[in-house]
């Protein structure tokens, strides 16, 4: 396996796959097809990339203390684990309402296209560390960052959802959105629930 991965590394296939998820992303979808999703260990790699940027940025915007060292190890290696879980979460749930609307099973590509896609969000650490530097807003500069990156991020998995399907763009617009609209149902609800719980406990005292 290890052999393999050093294999894949000094190939340097793997700037394709950055290239194309950021220029190109249906045919970064193709290629994944026609490798049937074999470029998987680069989106842990990614995955990973992204956490480690993100806690750093994230520690950049307050005052430095030995906790963010423990950010950095723990904190990192927790947030990956979280991410990871999003991913396989994202993947599976859009995988479900495909193939729920007539379409073939296809999860492990929508992972690979997931993980990949997350790549610009790497950008975040730099674009912070300039306005950090120049002291000017760099938490509010933070938070509009991530959520351009996470729209860029999102605009990739769309595109993937589209090219791997044949699906119109409106429609895997819609299939994209599914699971953050099951999840905010599920929260509101979850929210409700605690909120009459909460009601029939005080009540009772």
């Amino acid at each position: 396996m290890t052999a393999g991965f050093v294999s894949a590394f000094r190939s340097l296939k793997w700037i394709d796959y950055v290239y194309y998820i950021l220029i190109e992303p249906r045919r970064f979808a193709r290629m994944i097809i026609v490798e049937d999703a074999r470029p998987l260990w680069g989106g842990g790699l990614i995955a990973a990339a992204v956490t480690v940027c993100d806690v750093i940025a994230a520690g950049m915007l307050g005052v430095e203390s030995p906790f963010f060292y423990y950010k950095l190890t723990y904190g990192a290696i927790l947030f990956f684990i979280v991410l990871i879980v999003k991913i396989v979460v994202l993947a599976g749930l859009v995988d479900l309402l495909c193939q729920f609307i007539g379409y073939q099973g296809k999860v492990k590509e929508f992972v690979v296209i997931i993980s990949y896609a997350l790549f610009p969000q790497i950008f975040l650490l730099p674009v912070v560390s300039v306005f950090k530097v120049f002291h000017f807003a760099a938490p509010f500069f933070y938070v509009f960052f991530s959520i351009v990156f996470f729209v860029w991020t999102a605009l990739i998995v769309i595109q993937g959802i589209s090219e791997l399907h044949a699906m119109e763009f409106f429609r895997a617009v819609l299939v994209f959105l599914f699971p953050y609209a099951f999840l905010g149902i599920l929260s509101f609800l979850s929210f409700v629930l605690v909120v009459i719980l909460s009601f029939g406990y005080v009540s009772f005292l």
